[in-house]
């Protein structure tokens, strides 16, 4: 990256340029709500120089101001009464419900309503776990009165629902999407689909906002990029929210997502197929999957997955240990990563880089068995799927290269050469999280179709690819900013500009 990250943008890494190169993020305000500072001993046991110190406070600055209400270690919404029996609770049931969720925290588009829930789902053990999410709320439902029978119809009309999955926001509580002032994705997804009238669940993934289990004292971890821990957490998290909320929600939904939570809603699909009596109950609503930019070949992409993935490993691995993956330094970087509880942005200050060959084994495939292990537990794609499905690509993606994707659709077609619809696309020109923005209005209208009941234009196994209307170049690659809260004084801030 030529330019410097602003210090509010780097936790959006992951969402613009995190596969570029990292250069010191410059101070943009003075006035954080927050701060952060390095303890002298973290400083020396991570190996950290006076540059990367002043980066990684100035990002943690910036991510602890973004947090509502001071995030999950503050907010009382996130802490759960601790139950006397937990052997009768089932995975998708209501924990917590809070129907009004205070805004003036938030940087909402206005005219939006926000809920949230905390809920039982599943881990990748089969673990019974609470959970969190939020359900973005539109002011006019869109609605399909053609699609329903008059004499079915409601008398109060309810919202379509999308289930939204998001790419990584980091692995600890404090990076729950629905603790952050703009849901993480902000007009990129959640604030574009309430605006078009369809109400929004998203859960936070479970680690990830609720901190720990029904014992108040085991913390939960986030298992990474494990994509049907994922898939149960939308799935699990899909039903609480239509049983919380019967009389606002219709019965009909699809789910969508973008790069981690691109294979968490691939896999949702997947579960589907494989586990339809599980969840005969979702099945008859389910109009259809959208995935892009995907995680669906783990360890082939970047190795920067390695801390983040190496944290909760031993959750699934008990016999793993991060001297397989991580050198002495590498483990140690981690070990900060977990205690300051960086959100993405942070990764790559510590990691990438000239830092890469200093952290990173070059040999963690073949250093034991737990990557492609967890691999083929984790990966979705050449699995059996529930159709239809739109699986949207940029060419230009650093962080997810376009031909890991390309494979993995080649290759599930070969498996299942009839009877599935899935369309892929590959954008050209579009980078990683853009491609969320310059297809939109192929997507919209896609989900638009599935609520409305239309028949696939292309059915079966269909391939294409976009080109810019006009010269690629003269096209913004990136956001130039991103929503920060202006409230009361003391909490106002600047708008933070980068590349």
């Amino acid at each position: 990256m030529k330019a410097a990250l602003a210090a509010a943008l780097i936790s959006l890494t992951l969402h613009s340029a995190s596969a570029q190169e990292f250069s010191p993020a410059k101070v943009y305000t003075s006035n954080f709500n927050s701060s952060f500072k390095l303890t002298a001993s973290q400083i020396q046991s991570a190996q950290l120089d006076s540059v990367v110190v002043e980066s990684l406070e100035n990002l943690m600055s910036a991510e602890k101001s973004q947090l509502a209400f001071g995030g999950p270690d503050e907010d009382d919404f996130y802490t759960l009464p601790l139950p006397t029996n937990t052997t009768s609770l089932k995975p998708g049931q209501i924990l917590k419900v809070q129907p009004v969720t205070d805004t003036s925290a938030y940087a909402l588009p206005p005219n939006t309503a926000l809920s949230r829930i905390i809920y039982t789902t599943t881990n990748l053990n089969g673990t019974l776990i609470p959970a969190s999410g939020f359900i973005l709320w539109p002011f006019i439902p869109r609605t399909f009165p053609h699609v329903t029978p008059a004499k079915t119809k409601p008398s109060k009309p309810k919202a379509n629902l999308i289930v939204w999955t998001h790419g990584t926001s980091g692995v600890s509580a404090p990076n729950a999407p629905s603790s952050h002032r703009y849901l993480w994705y902000a007009h990129t997804a959640p604030f574009a689909l309430a605006q078009a009238g369809y109400a929004v669940f998203a859960p936070d993934y479970a680690g990830l906002g609720v901190r720990y289990t029904f014992d108040g004292k085991t913390q939960i971890p986030h298992q990474y990029l494990a994509a049907p821990a994922g898939a149960h957490d939308a799935l699990y998290g899909l039903r609480a929210t239509l049983s919380a909320f019967p009389d606002n929600l219709s019965r009909d939904w699809i789910i969508m997502g973008h790069s981690q939570g691109g294979g968490v809603s691939w896999s949702a699909a997947e579960i589907l197929a494989s586990q339809s009596t599980a969840f005969k109950d979702l099945l008859a609503g389910y109009k259809g999957t959208i995935s892009l930019s995907p995680v669906t070949q783990l360890f082939k992409g970047r190795t920067w997955v390695l801390p983040l993935v190496g944290q909760m490993m031993t959750s699934i691995f008990p016999d793993f240990s991060l001297s397989e993956w991580l050198t002495p330094l590498g483990a140690a970087r981690t070990e900060l990563l977990r205690q300051i509880e960086g959100e993405f942005g942070v990764l790559g200050y510590l990691f990438t880089g000239e830092a890469e060959n200093q952290t990173l084994r070059s040999d963690f495939f073949e250093a034991s068995y737990h990557a492609e292990a967890f691999s083929k537990l984790a990966d979705p794609g050449r699995r059996d799927f529930k159709g239809p499905m739109l699986v949207l690509q940029g060419r230009e993606d650093l962080l997810l290269p376009e031909a890991l994707t390309t494979q993995t659709v080649e290759e599930t077609q070969k498996k299942f050469p009839r009877g599935h619809d899935l369309e892929y696309v590959v954008a050209e020109g579009v980078g990683h999280t853009p491609i969320l923005d310059a297809t939109r209005y192929l997507w919209m209208g896609w989900i638009e179709d599935r609520f409305a009941g239309r028949p696939l234009v292309k059915k079966g196994w269909v391939r294409s690819g976009i080109e810019s209307f006009l010269e690629y170049g003269r096209y913004a690659q990136f956001s130039n900013s991103v929503p920060l809260w202006a409230g009361l004084a003391e909490y106002s801030y600047l708008v933070a500009l980068s590349l």
